[in-house]
This record gives structure tokens, C-alpha cells and sequence, in this order.
């Protein structure tokens, strides 16, 4: 079952992130590289580990969909890339979001975005930014139906 839809802020932090064009099904070699790039860097990842997608899974052509994973590292460093390979680092500022919960598989998750999204239009927000994907627990070591996926939409009172 999924939590209610609530606004909470997030906190300051620099992520290391990995910049992709196409398919998702390209996310675990990209968090392979991700994390690659982050020890390689002599930074530590810190949990949980995200996603962003620039535009709507399933309204673009699969070549043509825009996504992001990030990881949060322990320390500061200057912002930079990305780079040939679509890497970087950079900080991020709080922002004030609407957050809610999908637990189980995702090829559920759908009916959470479409829940949260009602929920941001019925109670007087919009949507200042793209969709984040929080990924609580490790869907390659965690039960199906245990899966936590916190969906996360920056927002603005209308």
C-alpha cells in the first residue's frame, strides 16, 4: 500500500549523476558507471540513490526519453561535467516538494504518479520541476512487493 501524498523540503546536497538519452532499461549499467565514477573520484556514495526524468516515459519515443541518476556523496567538490560520458557533479539546493510512497513492483508505480499528481492539482500546487524518483530500498535485493520508491514532484502554490 502507498502513503498518503505529503509536502515535505528536501536538504542541500551534492550528487554525483550520470546524464542519459534512451531506454531505461540502460539503468543498471548507468548506475555501474555512476558508482564506478564516484570511487574513482576518492568520493563516498551516501544512500538513497535517484532518478530524474526530463520527460514522460511513454509520451517520447523511447531514443528520444531524458533521464538522470544521481547518488549523494559524502563532502563538497566542485560542480563540473557532464562530461563525454554524460558524468559530473553538482549541488543541489532544498526545494519544497510533494512526496509520496510506492511500495511494490514498477510496473505498478504508474497508478502512484497518477494518484500524486491528482493530489498536487486538488490541493492548490503545480509542478515547478521534473519528477524524481527516490529509490528507498534496492530493487535488485529486495522482494517485489517490498520495493520502496519514494516520487517526488518540486511545487509551487497556484
Amino acid at each position: 500500500m502507498d502513503t498518503e501524498p505529503t509536502v515535505k523540503k528536501t536538504l542541500p546536497m551534492t550528487v554525483a549523476f550520470i546524464a542519459i538519452k534512451g531506454s531505461l532499461s540502460f539503468i543498471n549499467s548507468a548506475f555501474g558507471t555512476l558508482y564506478t565514477f564516484v570511487a574513482e573520484a576518492g568520493f563516498i556514495p551516501a544512500v538513497p540513490p535517484s532518478r530524474i526524468f526530463f520527460n514522460v516515459p511513454g509520451k517520447v519515443p523511447e531514443q528520444d526519453l531524458k533521464w538522470e541518476l544521481r547518488v549523494p556523496i559524502v563532502g563538497v567538490c566542485d560542480p563540473s561535467g557532464p562530461d563525454e560520458r554524460g558524468l559530473g557533479f553538482r549541488s543541489l539546493e532544498g526545494a519544497e516538494v510533494a512526496s509520496i510512497i510506492h511500495k511494490g513492483p514498477f510496473s505498478t508505480i504508474g497508478e502512484t504518479y497518477d494518484r500524486i499528481m491528482a493530489w498536487i492539482a486538488d490541493n492548490g500546487y503545480e509542478m515547478s520541476g521534473p519528477c524524481e524518483e527516490v529509490y528507498i530500498t534496492e530493487p535488485g535485493n529486495t522482494p517485489t512487493a517490498e520495493i520502496l520508491t519514494e516520487i517526488r514532484f518540486p511545487i509551487n502554490k497556484k
